[in-house]
């Protein structure tokens, strides 16, 4: 298996943890497993939100979407990486609780390689497909 196999299926993993956490409404498990800490630099923006760089902020924001999603699936359109860092862009289908079809998310993600697995660094998403 060459470099770039490994590393998609390091992240198809990794995006399962995320699954995961999210079906199970666990947001402190899905941002301490998917996420790098706050030392190492993290990022996240989401719509609607100012951008956040410490796990607790993560952390609700999460918190909040499960109130009004139950699932997330996620769905890799491109990674790409070398050495010790990675990135993706996908797509990231949620679940309504309410019912309806699934919302669609399109974000990129900047994965670092950290002592015990690939974690993401930086995660921009937003509504709406990739075209």
């Amino acid at each position: 298996m060459d470099h770039q196999d490994e590393l998609e299926r390091i992240i198809r993993a990794r995006s399962d943890v995320f699954e995961k956490h999210f079906a199970a409404g666990n947001a402190e498990a899905l941002v301490a497993d998917y996420y790098v800490s706050d030392a190492q630099g993290l990022l996240v923006s989401a719509p609607d939100a100012p951008a956040f760089r410490d796990r607790a902020s993560t952390t609700a924001l999460f918190a909040a979407l499960f109130k009004d999603f139950s699932r997330a699936r996620q769905v890799a359109h491109l990674v790409r990486g070398d050495g010790n860092l990675a990135y993706e862009v996908s797509n990231s289908y949620l679940t309504p609780r309410a019912g309806g079809a699934d919302v669609e998310f399109r974000y990129v993600a900047v994965w670092r390689k950290c002592a015990d697995t690939w974690r993401v660094e930086t995660d921009f998403f937003a509504t709406g497909p990739i075209v």
